[in-house]
C-alpha cells in the first residue's frame, strides 16, 4: 500500500490563504521525506465558507518540493470545464513534473457549480462521460474526431503530449453503486472516499466495485481509498484539535448536498462525536494505526490518501500530528508501504 497526502486547500474566511500555501509546501516536504508515494489536491468551485485553492495551480508549484513523489486531482469535476482545456492542462503537468501526473475525476453534486456553469440538472451525467472519453483520446492520440453539444472536434491533429503513454492514469470518485459499477466498467480505479460513509457501508461499497471489476474483466485495478486523518499523543488532544475544524467542514459538506446521494444511514445530519464513528481516524498512535489496519483487511486498498488538515487548523497542529504519524504509527501499520513509483499506477 502506498500512502498519499490529499492537501487541504480550503481555508476559512478568517484565515490568509497565502500563509497557509506556505504551511502546505512544509506538509509536501514533510510527507516526501517520510515516504510518502504522492500528493493530490481536491477542487471545488464557489465554495463558500471556504477559500478553496484551485488545484491545478496547486500541483504546479509543488513539483520542486515533491522529490521522487507523484501528485495528481483527487478529484477534478469533470462535468464544468473545457475538456479541451483540461486536457492540456494535464499534458502540461504531466511534462513539468517528468511524467508523474494523475487525474483524478468525478461527476460532482453541487447545482450551484452547475448552474454557474450553464449547465441544469438534465445532462450533466452525459457532459461527464463525453469530457472522460474526449480528454482521454486528446491526450493519447495524433488526430481526434468527437462531437457532442459542447465540443467539436473535426481530425484535428494533437501535438502536446503528455510524457506517460497512452497518457497519465485516471481515477474515477463516484458515491453511488451505479458510479461506483461504471468506474469498473471502464477499467478505471475508483477513488473511495472512505470519510464520507461508516465502516460497514465503506464494506459495501467495496464489494460492489470488486464483483464489477470481476464482471468487466479488471481485477488488477487499483483502490486508492481517501481517509480523514488526525493523531495525537492521546485521544482527548486529537479530538481537541480537531472536534471544531471537522464540524465546520462536514456542516459545510451536508450545506453543500454531499451526503444526498448516500443512504439516509450516513446523512452526515449528527452530532460530531456520532458522526466521527467508524469514519474518521482520529486518535492516538496505536489507535490510528489499529483504524488503519482494520480498513486495509477490509479494503486492501492500494492506496491510502490522508488529509490530515482541515480549516481553521493551524500549522503548530498540523505538523505535529504529521510528524507523530510518521514516527509511531507507519511502524505499527500490519501493512508494507511502499514508496514512489515513477511508471503510471
Amino acid at each position: 500500500m502506498e500512502l498519499n497526502l490529499l492537501l487541504c486547500s480550503q481555508f476559512t474566511a478568517e484565515q490568509d490563504p497565502a500563509a497557509g500555501f506556505e504551511d502546505q509546501l512544509e506538509q509536501v516536504r514533510l510527507v516526501r521525506d517520510a515516504g510518502f508515494g504522492a500528493v493530490f489536491a481536491s477542487q471545488h468551485y464557489l465554495a463558500h465558507p471556504f477559500q478553496y485553492l484551485h488545484p491545478l495551480p496547486v500541483l504546479a508549484r509543488i513539483v520542486p518540493e515533491l522529490g521522487s513523489m507523484r501528485m495528481g486531482t483527487a478529484i477534478s469535476l469533470l462535468a464544468l470545464p473545457s475538456p479541451v482545456d483540461l486536457a492540456e492542462q494535464v499534458a502540461t503537468l504531466d511534462i513539468i513534473s517528468g511524467g508523474r501526473m494523475t487525474l483524478g475525476v468525478g461527476l460532482g453534486y453541487r447545482d450551484v457549480e452547475f448552474a454557474a456553469f450553464g449547465l441544469g440538472a438534465e445532462g450533466r451525467l452525459r457532459r461527464f462521460l463525453d469530457n472522460l472519453d474526449l480528454v482521454r483520446r486528446l491526450l493519447s492520440q495524433e488526430r481526434v474526431t468527437f462531437e457532442a453539444e459542447h465540443a467539436r472536434l473535426d481530425d484535428v491533429p494533437i501535438a502536446l503530449r503528455p510524457v506517460q503513454r497512452p497518457h497519465p492514469p485516471v481515477w474515477m470518485a463516484g458515491h453511488t453503486d451505479a458510479a461506483i459499477r461504471r468506474a469498473a466498467r471502464r477499467g478505471l480505479p475508483w477513488v473511495a472516499a472512505a470519510a464520507h460513509v461508516d465502516e460497514g457501508y465503506l464494506a459495501h461499497q467495496v464489494q460492489v466495485y470488486r464483483d464489477a471489476c470481476r464482471e468487466n474483466g479488471h481485477e488488477d485495478l487499483d483502490l486508492p481509498l481517501l481517509q480523514e486523518l488526525y493523531v495525537a499523543p492521546t485521544e482527548e488532544r486529537a479530538l481537541e484539535v480537531v472536534r471544531r475544524s471537522l464540524a465546520v467542514k462536514y456542516r459545510a459538506y451536508q450545506a453543500w448536498g454531499q451526503d444526498s446521494v448516500l443512504p439516509e444511514s450516513q446523512s452526515f445530519d449528527r452530532e460530531f462525536e456520532e458522526l466521527r464513528q467508524g469514519r474518521f481516524l482520529i486518535g492516538d498512535p496505536r489507535q490510528v494505526a489499529d483504524r488503519i489496519n482494520r480498513l486495509v483487511a477490509t479494503a486492501s486498498p492500494s492506496h491510502l490518501m490522508l488529509r490530515m488538515q482541515w480549516p481553521g487548523m493551524t500549522r503548530e497542529e498540523t505538523l505535529a500530528s504529521m510528524e507523530l504519524f510518521a514516527e509511531q504509527v507507519i511502524p505499527l501499520l500490519a501493512t508494507d508501504i511502499t514508496g514512489p513509483t515513477s511508471g503510471p499506477r
